[in-house]
């Protein structure tokens, strides 16, 4: 099975201009967000989908983003660099979730929700940012070989069983682990290697099931997506579950644990804990 995961890793699609192009720019200290417009808007997916995005409740922008512009410089780099990789994977020849009771467009819906939460919470923390609004894009980037896997195997339906039986985001890594010997984490950072990603960015999604491994540059990273990701999720536990869990994630790694719930009752709904 590990075998058919790592040829699975190295045939998964290069990265494409639009992306590599606004990588160089966001990682040239003189990159500007004109260099960075220029490139978006050659890409009619990725300007559909930030447009798309800043005039959507989630971000809770104040007025109309009309152009694509606009929202790149309210958006910044990091976070334009997040919904590029994101339309790089719907552009994925067949891609197929539905092992993990998703679809494509309801997959990427997640990942921006999961991107605006952690834009808010860490709103003003610049450094933290950096790595959190590209690495909350593509934290479940793994399913998508393991979906392909279940497929090719014609193990769908068996999947679907083992994971109406999962209460929580570890009982998942728990499944993967049992089925494939490698959890969606592993496999992201096999990509993110492939795609010569920075040491950061890889650890902080390798060790989200467990920041505590982490150095402490990542650990708190880590930890915050494993929070954001307890609550928004591409399967649907139990709210009030869900928030204990995050909480207790919140607390044990001196989060902002106050503007955590009070993001969690404004966007989610969910009841103080």
């Amino acid at each position: 099975m590990k075998e058919k995961i790592l040829e699975k890793v190295g045939a998964f699609p290069p990265l494409d201009d639009t992306v590599n192009n606004i990588m160089t720019v966001c990682n040239d200290p003189d990159g500007s967000v004109m260099e960075l417009v220029k490139i978006v808007e050659k890409d009619p997916m990725t300007t559909a989908n930030i447009l798309k995005a800043a005039n959507s409740p989630l971000y809770g922008f104040s007025r109309e983003v009309k152009n694509i512009g606009h929202a790149v410089s309210i958006f910044g780099m990091e976070t334009v660099k997040g919904f590029a990789f994101s339309s790089f994977l719907q552009k994925k020849p067949n891609l197929d979730l539905s092992p993990y009771n998703i679809d494509a467009e309801s997959f990427t819906s997640v990942s921006q929700a999961q991107n605006a939460f952690i834009a808010k919470w860490y709103k003003g923390k610049k450094q933290m940012l950096d790595t959190l609004g590209l690495t909350s894009f593509l934290m479940e980037m793994g399913k998508i070989v393991l979906a392909d896997i279940v497929i090719e195997h014609k193990k769908s339906d068996e999947f679907k069983n083992f994971l109406a039986d999962c209460k929580s985001n570890a009982d998942i890594k728990e499944l993967e682990l049992k089925v494939f010997g490698l959890t969606n984490e592993d496999i992201t950072t096999m990509i993110l290697k492939e795609w010569n990603f920075n040491s950061n960015i890889c650890n902080a999604i390798k060790y989200i099931n467990n920041p505590e491994l982490a150095d402490k540059d990542v650990q708190k990273i880590s930890a915050s997506l494993k929070a954001v990701r307890a609550i928004i999720s591409t399967s649907n536990f139990d709210k009030d579950a869900s928030l204990k869990e995050a909480v207790a994630i919140v607390k044990k790694y001196n989060l902002d644990s106050a503007k955590f719930l009070e993001l969690a009752e404004e966007t989610l709904g969910l009841t103080k804990v």
